[in-house]
């Protein structure tokens, strides 16, 4: 099992409500792409924020930099980049509507990453989500996407 495995099972197992986006996402939509990182957007929720702390604890994550990490710096509205014992974790701040946890949630696919049943927003919420961040490779992203799947979802009206 890669890192990556290693990552969402321990966040499954730790009872950690989330939604896989970023470039796994991309990559179970049909677009290779290399990453060092598994990015996720969790349940916004102080029972889900206990049980992620619990698990930077567990694993005694760090910033990227090597730095300590505090527990008490995952709050809501915040985005935290960690270093696991399994790889870079990015938790990603819930994007609010239309993109919020729970309609990200409700769109989602379940997909198996390296064996481990797995929440990957869906194609539309994912191309709504490369359009909003607007960076250049996010944009050659959804070229990409377009090539795989033809016509993307509108999701300007999402």
């Amino acid at each position: 099992m890669s890192g990556f495995g290693r990552i969402l099972e321990d966040l499954s197992r730790a009872g950690v409500r989330y939604v896989v986006v970023g470039d796994l996402a991309l990559l179970r939509h049909g677009v290779v792409r290399a990453t060092r990182e598994v990015d996720v957007v969790i349940a916004p929720d102080e029972n889900n924020l206990a049980a992620v702390r619990a698990l930077i604890g567990d694993w005694k994550a760090t910033r990227p930099d090597g730095s300590a990490l505090a527990p008490d710096a995952v709050v809501l509205g915040r985005t935290i980049n960690l270093s696991t014992p399994h790889g870079d974790l990015n938790l990603l701040r819930d994007p609010g509507r239309p993109l919020s946890f729970g309609e990200l949630d409700a769109r989602a696919d379940e997909r198996r990453v390296d064996g481990v049943p797995t929440r990957i927003c869906s194609l539309a919420d994912l191309v709504a989500l490369k359009r909003m961040a607007g960076r250049e490779r996010d944009l050659a992203d959804l070229i990409d996407l377009e090539a795989a799947h033809g016509q993307l979802p509108d999701s300007r009206r999402t």
